[in-house]
């Protein structure tokens, strides 16, 4: 049976052709003699007989065929292959620049932490400071419009009176606070210092004299039965405020920093690193992500490449020894049929070297492929 230019051979045509070229005889006409002839081959003869060439170069073109199959094949194996061999190349640069990006955000970060701590802190925290802030300041509004109200004035004009005190008093007492905390102070800052203290004071002063001069006018602390003058509730209302200033005085000051400046700057650097490393951070998780799933598809195409080939080359060596089968088949049967049991030199020739597995089904050609190198 031929198929793509190679006959393929039954046991029984090799085991009959065998004997036919093994004996020392023909058949003569309507097979009534036999006549004599030549043992084929002749023992003496180093080469294959017509008949062995024709099962070697059918062996030899049948595993041609199986060996071109594979590079056709092979084409896209190898190239989904190389394609995710660089994909994973890619991917593992970028998670060696994201780890030395990384790092040095690490190191940065490690750096300004480290000269954040260095500057001088705070005696009071944020959260406690403003907490006493706003009783202190709602202490103030409620004093101040009590005060406003007893002594007979509109609640509009109550509620202003006193907004007025609470805006002012707890901002200048915060300002003068936090700039006495300080170590370096210029004139500047001195001289403002001074400047706000004394509004503070005369402004204060001033709504003191305007509310004595409110309850004489309107005789209100007779008309009230208040056993104290005006003067000394005047004075009593201006010492109260005087002290809710000096309160917020003494928590600016315990909340203040004695190099604000330099506390900012490390404080804004800190944070800056620190979110400098959450990105890097982020970016490395991607790049290990990448990286991963690169690994993953790199497996898979080596996988289908290896098992194709492993695939083909064992029909390539099933094929060959079935050749290999029959041609030793083909020198038994020509044996059997001789005479003289003398074996031919060309039957000592060893068909493992006659008959060849192609070298491209030999080994997978993997030159240059990182794949076992990156397993280790």
């Amino acid at each position: 049976m031929a198929r793509e230019g190679i006959r393929y051979y039954t046991n029984r045509s090799v085991r009959k052709r065998g004997k036919q070229d093994g004996r020392d005889w023909v058949w003569g006409p309507f097979c009534l003699s036999r006549k004599p002839k030549q043992s084929d081959p002749p023992n003496d003869q180093e080469e294959p007989t017509e008949f062995e060439k024709e099962l070697l170069r059918g062996a030899n073109e049948n595993l041609s065929r199986i060996s071109q199959k594979w590079s056709d094949i092979d084409k896209k194996l190898y190239k989904n292959c190389r394609d995710a061999e660089d994909k994973y190349k890619r991917a593992k640069s970028a998670v060696d620049r994201e780890s030395g990006e990384h790092k040095v955000a690490l190191e940065n970060y490690e750096t300004t932490k480290a000269d954040f701590y260095k500057q001088p802190m705070t005696h009071m925290s944020k959260t406690l400071f403003w907490l006493l802030f706003v009783i202190i300041t709602g202490a103030e509004f409620a004093f101040n419009a009590l005060v406003f109200n007893v002594f007979g004035q509109s609640q509009i004009h109550t509620y202003l009176m006193a907004a007025g005190v609470i805006v002012g008093i707890p901002v200048f007492s915060d300002f003068i606070g936090r700039k006495l905390r300080m170590e370096n102070k210029s004139k500047t800052t001195l001289g403002m210092m001074i400047g706000v203290a004394l509004i503070t004071v005369i402004g204060l002063a001033v709504i003191a004299i305007l509310r004595e001069k409110f309850f004489e006018a309107y005789k209100i602390v007779d008309a009230l039965g208040i056993r104290w003058s005006a003067n000394n509730i005047v004075f009593t209302f201006f010492i109260v405020n005087i002290c809710l200033f000096g309160a917020i005085v003494v928590i600016a000051y315990e909340a203040g920093n004695k190099n604000p400046s330099e506390y900012k700057r490390a404080k804004r650097e800190l944070e800056e690193a620190e979110r400098k490393l959450e990105e890097e951070a982020g970016d490395l998780k991607e790049a290990a992500e990448e990286l991963a799933n690169a690994r993953i598809e790199f497996n898979k195409a080596h996988s289908e490449r290896i098992h194709e080939f492993e695939k083909i080359k064992y029909k390539a060596e099933e094929e060959r020894d079935i050749w290999i089968g029959l041609v030793q088949l083909y020198r038994s049967s020509n044996m059997a049929a001789r005479k003289e049991k003398t074996k031919p030199l060309s039957f000592y020739r060893d068909l493992e070297g006659l008959i060849l597995i192609p070298e491209s089904l030999q080994k997978l050609d993997c030159n240059s492929c990182c794949y076992e190198e990156e397993r280790r």
